[in-house]
């Protein structure tokens, strides 16, 4: 066994609650509508690109825990078809 599976499901619940925390602040700041005019209209600009970078970033960060969560589970699972060897 790689893991077991209590582990394996608190590391997925904590993993689907930062992605529904990024989609939940992505959906914020796509509501700030960086091309209203406003006296710091350059400024709101690249304040708004700056997030919206940043929640790539850590989007891409959740996707590859997430490739891992899946690579863990396949190991267990082949893990768990081998049988033991006799001794």
């Amino acid at each position: 066994m790689v893991i077991d599976a209590s582990t394996f499901t608190d590391i997925t619940r904590h993993l689907h609650g930062i992605s529904e925390g990024l989609l939940d602040g992505m959906r914020k700041v796509v509501h700030l509508n960086p091309d209203t005019p406003s006296l710091g209209e350059h400024e709101q600009r690249d304040e708004w690109f700056k997030a919206v970078e940043a929640f790539v970033r850590v989007n891409a960060e959740v996707l590859t825990l997430a490739e891992l969560l899946r690579a863990l589970l396949a190991a267990n699972g082949e893990l768990a078809d081998q049988k033991p060897a006799l001794s």
